[in-house]
């Protein structure tokens, strides 16, 4: 979290995401269903971060829609909540293997070198030579052009039947309610509180570092959101001057400034999904919800651009979906300028 990146002209501040590597995925909770199966690439961690263009995606056969994937997880057939996909681009198999429940396979890459054979293709398990025909592999055959059946797979304890589907989802945004959004608001903001109570004075990098990951309930670790509140903590005097606001009022702790003007907004309408450049963050599919935030005694009552980001007027939030709740992943250049050069909140 004490990795930062320079300011942006979008959200204020980046911050790297941490590395991703090969991981076993641990059976999903009790009521954390459901998310996971719109994100893009169908959760894949690395495919989410390189974005490559797939020449083909399968999945299990009977395990195609969100009611299969729920039962899978509820009888251990799946560890998580995730679509189990094959995804397939050049010369790469991105699939989580350890996925599977029953698996005996044992912990492998979830990035697997694909081999091109004359019916079909193997994925190497523990190589990156495709010359080399003893390689431990998956030996995957077309019967139809839509239709994989996997040789070894039954034996550890994988499907063995494949069927080509449609890319997954790719920030698709959900059917928009404006007091429902209103409420979700308020319960994230109850959560926000809380969580940043231990940061709220004169937070140092030693804190962020030994306990930021506290914030994860109500914020998105590592994403713009997290550094913007860091440097807010950290180095308030100079949040202005990176802006570019010249007249920036000091202020000594910013982050119970922003809690105040905060509790005196209300969502006015939401912007869309967030045309995030970098692809670290495109697969948070953040969107954005306006605030009205009064002032002088006043709220702006004009319109606000349904579902389209416009700049240089409402201040807004980004957030992403996580099933009934939000959570934070970024705050506005117009809300940060709204923050340091307007009134004291009413």
């Amino acid at each position: 979290m004490s990795r930062l990146a320079r300011l942006l002209l979008s959200l204020v501040l980046i911050g790297p995401l941490a590395s991703v590597s090969a991981a076993t995925p641990t059976a999903a909770p009790a009521g954390d269903m459901g998310e996971g199966l719109h994100m893009p690439y169908d959760g894949h961690p690395l495919a989410m971060l390189l974005q490559p263009t797939l020449d083909a995606r399968y999945l299990p056969a009977g395990l195609d829609n969100e009611a299969a994937i729920r039962r899978a997880v509820a009888d251990g057939t799946l560890r998580e909540p995730l679509y189990p996909s094959l995804q397939l681009a050049d010369d790469r198999a991105f699939v989580w293997l350890s996925q599977f429940g029953r698996s005996t396979l044992g912990t492998h890459s979830n990035t697997l070198v694909r081999c091109a054979g004359t019916t079909g293709f193997r994925l190497l398990l523990d190589s990156d030579d495709c010359a080399d025909a003893q390689a431990p592999s998956l030996h995957f055959e077309g019967p139809t052009d839509t239709e994989l059946v996997c040789r070894e797979c039954a034996g550890v304890g994988i499907p063995e039947r494949w069927q080509r589907q449609a890319p997954g989802a790719q920030c698709a945004l959900p059917l928009w309610n404006l007091d429902a959004a209103r409420l979700q608001y308020d319960a994230w903001l109850k959560r926000f509180d809380h969580d940043l109570q231990p940061f709220l004075h004169g937070a140092s990098e030693a804190l962020w570092k030994g306990q930021g990951l506290t914030l994860r309930t109500s914020l998105v670790p590592r994403s713009r959101a997290t550094a913007t509140l860091f440097s807010m903590s950290t180095a308030p005097e100079t949040l202005g001057a990176s802006l570019g606001l010249d007249d920036a009022t000091p202020h000594g702790d910013l982050l119970p400034r922003l809690l105040a003007l905060l509790k005196t907004a209300e969502v006015a309408g939401r912007g869309g999904t967030y045309p995030e450049p970098l692809p670290a963050f495109s697969a948070l599919c953040a969107e954005v919800w306006y605030l009205r935030i009064p002032a002088g005694g006043r709220v702006d009552a004009s319109p606000v651009p349904a579902d389209t980001l416009e700049r240089d007027g409402y201040p807004f939030i980004t957030v992403m979906r996580d099933g009934d709740r939000i959570v934070l992943t970024g705050l506005s250049r117009e809300l940060v300028q709204r923050l340091l050069t307007g009134p004291d909140p009413e």
